[in-house]
């Protein structure tokens, strides 16, 4: 069984829609990893099936939590603003049977224009390049691989990040070509420039040592 874990807070009721295919399928659990919002989404994804664990924390916190209650094998952790390619759960389960630990899904970005091509093409190349994917495009590996990792850490911002660090030195890591579609909110609100450049002031400050509580604060724009 393929356990997908999806981080919720304060998004609207439509969002559970992205996961209904997953929910409905024999072969996977969703859970949702609750932190808190509009009741209304959490009904949503109960509606369609999903189990929902609540908590208070950091994304990185809810991660874990969740992960723990996980019944399947294998793992997938995608955000909430991310939809998964259609053939996901077949990807993930070959790809892992195959002998890798863990791996990701490439990216592509929602009604993309030029720039968000540019960002999505940089994000592939560093993925397949540095073996370090981020969360929004899906990052899978079996359990025992996570367990060996020692799992998402208690962060509020590069949590993905953090994990993926740790998860490709258990074993061979790979970057799949089937892409997962995210939504570009950040770069339609901050613009895309900026939120380039934010990214990597908050990725540059990560390695660096930088305290999770500044890297928070960076990312929020404060």
């Amino acid at each position: 069984m393929i356990s997908v874990i999806v981080p919720v807070r304060g998004e609207s009721r439509e969002i559970a829609e992205r996961f209904r295919r997953i929910a409905v399928d024999a072969r996977a659990e969703l859970l949702v990893a609750d932190g808190g919002g509009d009741p209304a989404t959490t009904e949503a994804f109960r509606k369609i099936g999903a189990r929902v664990i609540g908590g208070d924390g950091t994304r990185g916190a809810r991660l874990a939590a969740a992960a723990r209650e996980a019944r399947g094998d294998q793992l997938l952790f995608l955000h909430s603003d991310s939809r998964p390619p259609e053939n996901a759960l077949d990807a993930v389960a070959r790809c892992l049977s195959n002998g890798a630990s863990g791996g990701a899904f490439s990216l592509a970005y929602e009604n993309a224009g030029p720039g968000l091509r540019w960002i999505a093409a940089w994000a592939n190349l560093r993925s397949r390049w540095l073996k370090l994917p981020f969360g929004d495009q899906g990052i899978f590996c079996r359990r025992e691989a996570y367990e060996t990792a020692g799992g998402f850490r208690d962060l509020p911002v590069c949590d993905d990040l953090d994990f993926v660090r740790r998860l490709r030195a258990v074993g061979p890591f790979r970057i799949l070509a089937d892409r997962t579609t995210t939504s570009p909110r950040r770069y339609d609100e901050r613009g895309a420039l900026s939120q380039v450049l934010l990214n990597w002031r908050v990725q540059a400050g990560y390695f660096a040592g930088v305290s999770p509580r500044t890297l928070e604060r960076w990312y929020n724009g404060k």
